[in-house]
């Protein structure tokens, strides 16, 4: 037996069988052919990812992405050496960064004048800054700018602002943090009676659940004598008033709410044409009006002198972080639990902090993550080049971060 393994090619002059291919190919032939012909000659465009053979070549279904906050291989390397504190390290992994393809990210130069500033060479910084203004042909930071508060001071640690609080829009989540808070801090025994600043200028109206946790805490709260000093507390009251009509028997929790907002604002007589109302429209007793303490009652004078002057966030809604910032229990990390912040958007502040180790930054963007998980927000304001960029490696997205100066 015979196996034609390669077949024999056509006879001289003989018909070769044609193929429906053989013809397809041979009318793009002859298409590309008129098309050089009426080019003047020219070599028809080719497809990107076309190959010599005709087919389509995987490396043009590549695509390169540069990723925003990306950072760079010295980048990552100075981060790394100045959180376990080898900022001479940094400063000749960034210096050498200035002779490559890096020199064209910012964020490298604006690390070397972070370390020059902490280190207090105003002379490096200074030349820096001159190469600075030919690589990018803009001004370079200003020396008193990057330097300010980069001295070395005694430990300190983390603290928080005077609390602020803020209530807006329609509440109607029993366990928001605002709430949680207040009722807390109700029930505690303090030997001082706790002080709160309550943002409730955008306060639109509560459920009935949320309205009578919050009018209980505040009564709660004002019998154990706290100071509370309130933001736009009558224009907020005559809101929350507009929708409660006598007869109408709705809204329970936010009739409670404002009876108590009156008791805070002393307003008493409204506060009797109120309760009449309540008792009215639900047929159940009112509560009573009682006085207010000294303490209390100079609070409101001096929030009825200032007029309701609008707030900075960044300002009076913030958590303050000082001194060098290490390991997975630091103090400023039980300032960031869902169950701590009051605000939404947390504001923290690291204007004064000089120092984060690789492992506080872990725990520090990891408590990021959970609380952005919440639909709470999070922004950082003031922190050096240095520490954004150690940050940004253990995972802090770079839009958190926000610029102060």
């Amino acid at each position: 037996m015979v196996f034609t393994i390669f077949p024999r090619p056509g006879k001289s002059g003989a018909a070769a069988k044609v193929t429906p291919l053989d013809d397809a190919r041979a009318r793009k032939d002859e298409k590309q052919a008129a098309q050089i012909k009426e080019g003047g000659g020219a070599t028809p465009a080719r497809r990107v990812g076309d190959t010599e053979i005709g087919g389509w070549s995987h490396e043009a279904m590549r695509i390169d992405v540069e990723e925003e906050g990306s950072l760079s291989p010295s980048l990552e390397n100075a981060a790394l050496m100045f959180a376990h504190g080898n900022a001479t390290a940094a400063t000749a992994a960034l210096t050498h960064a200035l002779d490559t393809a890096e020199r064209a990210q910012p964020m490298v130069w604006m690390c070397l004048f972070d370390l020059y500033a902490r280190n207090g060479d105003r002379t490096a910084f200074e030349e820096l800054a001159l190469r600075f203004v030919v690589q990018f042909e803009r001004s370079a930071p200003a020396w008193d700018e990057m330097a300010s508060g980069s001295e070395p001071t005694a430990v300190k640690t983390a603290v928080r602002a005077k609390p602020k609080s803020l209530l807006r829009g329609e509440m109607t989540d029993p366990h928001a943090p605002v709430i949680v808070s207040m009722i807390e801090a109700s029930r505690r025994k303090d030997a001082v009676p706790p002080r709160f600043d309550l943002d409730i200028a955008e306060l639109n109206g509560v459920n009935d659940i949320c309205g009578t946790l919050l009018a209980g805490a505040l009564a709660s709260l004002r019998r154990k004598g706290a100071t509370i000093s309130f933001r736009a507390l009558d224009a907020t009251i005559r809101r929350l008033s507009t929708p409660l009509q006598a007869g109408k028997a709705t809204r329970k929790g936010q009739w409670y709410l404002v009876l108590e907002l009156l008791q805070w604002a002393g307003q008493s007589e409204q506060f009797d044409d109120r309760a009449v109302d309540f008792a009215v429209t639900f047929e159940i007793s009112p509560p009573t009006m009682e006085p207010l303490s000294p303490a209390q009652r100079n609070v409101l004078s001096t929030q009825t002198a200032e007029k309701d002057v609008p707030l900075d966030a960044a300002e009076d809604d913030r958590i303050v972080w000082l001194g060098e910032l290490k390991g997975a229990n630091d103090a400023c990390l039980k300032t960031i639990t869902a169950d701590a912040v009051t605000t939404n958007p947390v504001v923290v502040d690291m204007r004064e902090v000089l120092r984060v180790d690789f492992v506080c930054g872990g725990a520090i963007t990891n408590a990021f993550t959970r609380l952005m998980a919440q639909a709470i927000d999070v922004r950082v304001v003031g922190a050096s080049p240095m520490i954004q960029t150690l940050l940004q490696l253990t995972g802090t997205p770079a839009g958190l971060f926000a610029k102060t100066r």
